[in-house]
Order: structure tokens, then sequence, then C-alpha cells
């Protein structure tokens, strides 16, 4: 059907067009009798500008006109603004409207949330992976904004994309987010603590963000449920805040660690030295470089979000008041290789390029430490102890180690994070001795007011 037959109804048709939409949209009627739209690129090269079309499932007839002004309304946008092909435009528009009209299940989430096969023992992990790289590199994946995890966090994510497909596949699919959250929750959040559903349930919202904001999928149908709503699912938790920080390592239980690590495992005395006394993350050992007596951090939060490399920031020392200069003691050790990492670490550094993620990193060395004889009785003193703990016990001791503490904004940046983050996780820190002697401190110098 050409447009020189055209009848007024089609002729009114692509006046709303036009007028709605601008140049570059075209629609005719099929042979087949569904409607063919068509796009034309604006180089300038008048009818040698290149062209492209695809065949909606919409009949061409008076009365669903307003449907394909519906059409072109989504996809128009995908096409000119984020530069998709009229074909994968029109693909992710039938994945939500026609779904949605027959009830199908909602296949072009299970497009972007592919999952890498993880068990490199399987016997057919070589043929999935080629499988998995080949149907990823023609999606940009929800995974790649999860780079650097370590391997029991990815295993994690995978478990929660498995079971959100899974609901979004099932027949009758979900209509919303909101439903799709509910689903999920009463199938398989119901016997766990409310913190372990509130990771659950943030995983599972941010995977709608994701779809909604990187994938066109319908912002109105799939927009994840409220606050107020989440923390209905997610019930309310017995633990305060203070139960919930991780806490620091007291002094005299790092400098028993460490005097006991520097004279039966000299690589993990400087492992364990490094992430203590510079306040380091497990991972960032991957990232180390001295110059000139001096420490400089690399990045290792270098998933798809990184706007930009950020430059190496300085680390500075904050020694035990025990061993002095200790920081200096770790450095020129580091910096001379004297000493060297220990070799579960260093493996683990060699296969940041082919993995590209540095989370196994931290999780070498938080095994080598968990072995430490005095690392288990610290744990008996104190079970909420982790590896971590030695990074917290740098920040903690920024603020509480001194008559002049170091500001949150000048800490933050030595520990390479915002000044939110360093008050949500470090600021609420405190015992009993440091409260006493704070208080010693501020009646020793009072004045009259």
């Amino acid at each position: 059907m050409t447009s020189a037959n055209s009848t007024s109804w089609e002729k009114e048709l692509r006046k709303n067009i036009c007028t709605n939409f601008g140049r570059g949209i075209r629609v005719n009627g099929e042979n087949s009798g569904r409607t063919k739209l068509l796009y034309v690129y604006n180089e300038g090269l008048g009818s040698a500008n290149k062209r492209t079309s695809q065949t909606l499932p919409i009949e061409w007839k008076k009365t669903s006109g307003i449907e394909i002004l519906k059409a072109i309304e989504f996809i128009k946008p995908l096409v000119v603004e984020k530069n998709l092909t009229l074909k994968e435009a029109t693909r992710r528009w039938k994945a939500q409207f026609i779904g949605e009209a027959t009830k199908q299940p909602n296949k072009s989430w299970n497009d972007f949330l592919l999952i890498r096969p993880l068990n490199k023992n399987d016997a057919n992990y070589e043929k999935d992976l080629k499988a998995y790289l080949n149907a990823a590199s023609k999606v940009d994946q929800f995974m790649q904004t999860k780079q650097g995890l370590t391997s029991k966090t990815e295993k994690d994510w995978a478990r929660r994309i498995s079971r959100f497909l899974e609901e979004m596949n099932n027949n009758p699919s979900p209509n919303t987010g909101v439903e799709l959250i509910k689903k999920l929750s009463d199938k398989y959040l119901i016997d766990i603590e409310p913190d372990e559903r509130k990771r659950y349930i943030n995983a599972w919202c941010e995977i709608l963000k994701y779809g909604i904001e990187r994938h066109s999928q319908n912002e109105k149908r799939w927009q994840p449920p409220s606050e107020d709503y989440r923390k209905e699912l997610i019930g309310k938790s017995n633990r305060t805040k203070q139960d919930k920080l991780t806490p620091y390592l007291e002094e005299h239980d790092l400098l028993r660690l460490l005097d006991d690590l520097e004279s039966r495992d000299p690589s993990l005395f400087l492992a364990v030295g490094l992430i203590s006394i510079f306040g380091l993350r497990l991972s960032e050992l991957a990232v180390l470089r001295a110059l000139d007596g001096k420490l400089y951090v690399g990045n290792i939060k270098n998933n798809i979000n990184t706007k930009a490399k950020k430059e190496d920031r300085r680390v500075f020392p904050m020694d035990l008041l025990a061993r002095k200069n200790l920081g200096k003691k770790l450095i020129e050790l580091f910096e001379s290789k004297k000493i060297t990492l220990p070799i579960p670490v260093l493996n683990q550094i060699e296969m940041v390029k082919d993995k590209n993620k540095y989370g196994d990193v931290g999780q070498a060395l938080r095994q080598l430490i968990e072995r430490n004889k005095v690392w288990k009785e610290i744990i008996k003193t104190n079970p909420e102890i982790t590896p971590y703990s030695l990074r917290h016990r740098y920040a903690h001791q920024c603020h509480k180690g001194s008559t002049i503490p170091i500001s949150v904004k000048d800490a933050a940046a030595a520990m390479g994070h915002s000044v939110e983050t360093h008050n949500s996780f470090y600021g609420s820190y405190t015992t009993e001795l440091s409260l006493e002697k704070a208080f010693e401190r501020h009646l020793k110098n009072r004045i009259e007011v």
C-alpha cells in the first residue's frame, strides 16, 4: 500500500506523526495487513539518506491509529536519543507492551541479566563461558556494574538474579515491579532475618531500576516499591545501628597480632601491617606503590559506573603508640621487596587482569588472617571482629587517638571514600574508655564561659 493510494485516515495519521514526532518517522501498510515503521536518518543527503524499517504487530487499519502513535512515542527516542537501532528499539517495545497485553513472560529481562558460569570444575564450563561471552557482548549487562566482587559475593548476586528471573518468567508473569517484589518476598524471604531480607529486596529493586534506566523497561510498570512499602516487607530489625557496625580492632590486640606475625610469618606481617597502619581496604594490596618513602593506592572500584579514572591517593600511617615509625618501616619493606606479600595474595593479584575483579585478593588475605592462632584468640573475646576491623581501627584512631583529632573530611580522603560514607560506617564508634578520655581532655582544658 503506497502513499499515493492513501485514504483520509492514513493521511490524518501521517499528519499526526509529523506534528508530534517531527521528520524521520514514516508508516505504511504492508500486504500482510500489518504496519511497517520506517526511520530515515537525517544525514543531509536528501533521498540518499540511510533508512531502516521494522514491521510492527499492529493491524494497518483506522482503529489502530492511537496504538501506532504510542509505539512511535516509545521507539523514536530510543533511536534518536539513545542511538539504538530501530530493530533493537522495536524489540524492547514488543517485549514490554506486546508481552503485557498477552501476559507472556518478560523474556527481555533475560537479555541483560546473564550470569557468568562460576563453577570451573563443571564439564561444560568452557562451552557455557563461550556462550555467555557471546550473548553478553550484544547487550549491556547488569553484572558489569558489579565488577570487583569477591567470588562469594558474585555467587550471592547470581542467586538473587536467578530468583528474579524465575519469578519474572513465570506464566502468568508479574505485571508490576511492586507485584514482583511482593511475590519474591513471600516465596524466599519469610524465614530469614530483616537485615538479610533488606539485602535481597534492595538488590531486586536495583535490578528493576537498572532495567528502567539502561534498557528502557516501562518506568510506570516496573517502578520499584516505595521506601515505606519496602520497610514493610523487610520488617523491623532488633539490631541497633551500633550493633551493625563492624567493630574496630583494639590497639593492644593489634600489637599482639603484629608481634606474632613479625616473628612467625613476615609476609603476612607486611600485609596486615599495611592494612591496619594505613587504613587500607583488603583488596587495595593489589594497587599499592611506594615512591620515595611515600605510599600510594590506586583505584579498585573500576566498574562500569566509574565516571573517570581517579588519581592514586596518598595514604598516611597511623602508628601504634608502642611501635613508633612502624608505618615508615612497612613502606621500606614493601618498596625494597625484602619481604613480599603472601604468595596466595600475590597469586590473586596476578589474576586480577583476567578476572577483571579485585575482591578475591582481599578474600585470600582474609583466609590467611583467620587461620592465625592469635587472631582466633582475639575472635573469642569479640566474635564480631572481622579482618575489615583492621581498617576500622584506623578510622577510630583518626578521631579518638589524639587530643587533636583528624577532621572527618581529611580522614575520609585518606581512606578513599566520601564524607557521607565515613559518617555512616565510622562516625558512631565510641567505647567507655574513649568517652572517659574525651572528658578527661575536656576537663583539663576548661575555660570560664
